[in-house]
């Protein structure tokens, strides 16, 4: 049941991050990434390594470009944000704010990177690291508002080791 409610909720986001966009600016709110950062927030470094792998081959199989960048980024921003999880208090509804707005900053460094390693053509200039500071603002604005339903689906149902 876990990895039906896993694999819809992908899908649930590939559909809604592919059709919102925000400021004019061309930003989308990154749902995946988001589902990859939380679940390193509540299950450490490997769930988050493993989690970054599954949702960016789909994002890699979807976008058609560049296979494995998604992967690439995805796993080790879930690898670097998971961490942190022993350290936390994940009640705190302040902590999933500061990890979406310090893991997407991450992730969008880790994309910069590599990106321009596999000739992707990116400038480096003050434009992107707008758009990405806005992504990390938007996406630590969101944070609380996304991270309750998923806390609870997590407690729950989601990665409890019984179901």
């Amino acid at each position: 049941m876990r990895y039906f409610v896993f694999f819809a909720t992908i899908i649930i986001s590939i559909v809604l991050q592919s059709s919102i966009s925000f400021f004019n600016l061309g930003i989308q709110p990154d749902f995946l990434l988001i589902l990859v950062l939380f679940s390193a927030l509540l299950e450490g470094p490997f769930t988050g390594l493993k989690v970054g792998f599954v949702i960016g081959l789909v994002e890699d199989l979807v976008t058609g470009k560049f296979i494995g960048i998604h992967i690439l980024t995805k796993m080790l921003a879930g690898y670097l944000i998971g961490l942190g999880e022993p350290k936390i208090f994940k009640e705190n509804y302040l902590v999933p704010v500061v990890t979406l707005f310090i893991g997407t900053f991450l992730h969008g460094f880790l994309f910069l990177f590599f990106g321009s390693i596999v000739g992707i053509d990116i400038s480096w200039g003050k434009d992107i690291w707008v758009r990405i500071l806005y992504l990390a603002l938007f996406h630590g604005v969101l944070a609380p508002f996304v991270y309750v339903p998923f806390y609870k689906i997590y407690v729950s149902k989601w990665f409890n080791k019984d179901s």
